[in-house]
C-alpha cells in the first residue's frame, strides 16, 4: 500500500487539506479530491494511515490507483468519511474496542481499534490467528443494536477461544 500511495497518489497531494469537500478548491487539472484512510487489521502495523491527506486526481489517475489496489491482498472498501463511531465489548475485566464506519456499499464496517482498550495485548496476540477475512465484521447499516452487539460479542468470544488460557 505504501508503494502505491507514494508512486500513484503522493505526486498529487495538496499541502493543506480541504475543509469544505462539497466545494473543494481543486489543484489545476484535477477533477476531484480523494481523501484516503486505511485501517490495517494486522497487529504490529500502523492501524490508521494517510488520514487527512488530500489527493487531487483525474478519473484516469484514480482508475489506475484502484486497478493496482485491487491486486493487493486484503479487503478494500469505500467508506463515508463523515461517519465514524465506536463500539465496545466487555469480557470479564477486559474491554475490546471497535472502530465503526459506513461503506459506500451500504454496510457498517467494524474493525478492532488497537490502542483504545485494555484488551489490546490479548487481541494483538490472537487476531493474527484469525483468517484475514474474519479480522473485521460487515453488517447492514440499519441492523438492530442488539444484533450488532451480539455479533461483536460472538467475534470477541471466537477470538478468546483461540487462547487456551482464557475460558468463558
Amino acid at each position: 500500500m505504501d508503494y502505491l500511495v507514494r508512486t500513484l497518489l503522493k505526486p498529487y497531494i495538496l499541502d493543506s487539506p480541504n475543509w469544505d469537500y462539497h466545494n473543494p478548491v481543486l489543484r489545476k487539472g484535477a477533477e476531484f479530491v480523494l481523501n484516503l484512510e486505511t485501517f490495517d487489521t494486522c497487529p504490529g502495523k500502523p492501524f490508521e494511515s494517510y488520514y487527512m491527506e488530500d489527493y487531487h486526481l483525474t478519473q484516469a489517475q484514480l482508475d489506475g490507483f484502484l486497478y493496482k489496489l485491487g491486486k493487493l491482498k486484503g479487503t478494500h472498501v469505500f467508506g463515508n468519511p463523515n461517519i465514524r463511531g465506536h463500539a465496545e465489548v466487555f469480557r470479564d475485566e477486559l474491554e475490546f474496542s471497535f472502530l465503526v464506519t459506513h461503506t459506500l456499499g451500504g454496510e457498517a464496517l467494524y474493525v478492532y481499534y488497537f490502542g483504545q482498550s485494555n484488551g489490546d495485548e490479548l487481541a494483538l496476540r490472537l487476531i493474527p490467528l484469525l483468517p484475514p477475512a474474519e479480522r473485521h465484521l460487515l453488517m447492514p447499516i440499519d441492523e438492530e443494536l442488539s444484533v450488532v452487539q451480539r455479533r461483536l460479542e460472538e467475534w470477541v468470544d471466537r477470538l478468546l477461544s483461540l487462547d487456551s488460557k482464557f475460558s468463558l
